[in-house]
């Protein structure tokens, strides 16, 4: 029985420690590798835009501190492109023309805005062509860097904003609305894997 009692604790000892293992040091060698494979992403949709923003001379890092309409005319209304991140919310024609309809990313930490530019028919249909490869729900996050023109910039007045109060009844408030429209005409798209 000694023998048993003795072989039991050494045997819970030895599961302790290979548990320990795995907690402290396999876990802590897949978060790094986890971390360098997600680095290598940023590091590719980065290396994407800088070779976007140098081949059009387009301005970057304007996103920051943008409240009124003016200042988001000021750095977006410039005769020169922009560079921008966000996905298709809509494609349509107007006027014979075709136009995508971008919205800010999802991951924007400044402000919201909404991207109306006219676009050639081959950037429509690499568009369309990357959404048929890709059937899942996720497609519809699918990010771009775009480099646009931009002609017009408005600010949407108001925002209806909705919560449930119970199953049946909701209440909705209309706000004050800090959405930004954007219109002008597509430089250039690049398609950018997010997870």
């Amino acid at each position: 029985m000694e023998k048993n009692k003795k072989f039991g604790v050494i045997l819970m000892i030895a599961v302790l420690l290979v548990g320990v293992y795995f907690i402290f040091f396999y876990d802590k060698k897949n978060n790094k590798n986890e971390q360098a494979t997600k680095q290598e992403k940023i590091s590719n949709a980065d290396r994407i835009a800088k070779e976007l923003a140098d081949k059009y001379q387009a301005t970057i890092g304007w996103e920051g501190d943008i409240t009124y309409t003016l200042q988001a005319q000021e750095k977006l209304i410039t005769g020169k492109p922009t560079l921008f991140k966000g996905y298709v919310d809509d494609i349509f024609t107007r006027d014979g023309k075709t136009f995508i309809r971008f919205s800010s990313s999802y991951i924007n930490n400044y402000f919201d805005y909404v991207l109306e530019l006219e676009c050639n028919r081959s950037v429509v249909d690499t568009i369309l062509a990357q959404k048929k490869d890709d059937r899942t729900f996720a497609y519809l996050f699918n990010t771009y860097i775009i480099v646009a023109n931009i002609q017009e910039v408005s600010k949407t007045t108001f925002a209806l904003k909705g919560s449930a109060l119970s199953e049946d009844d909701v209440e909705i408030n209309i706000e004050s609305s800090g959405l930004f429209t954007a219109k002008g005409t597509c430089v250039d798209i690049a398609y950018i894997a997010e997870d």
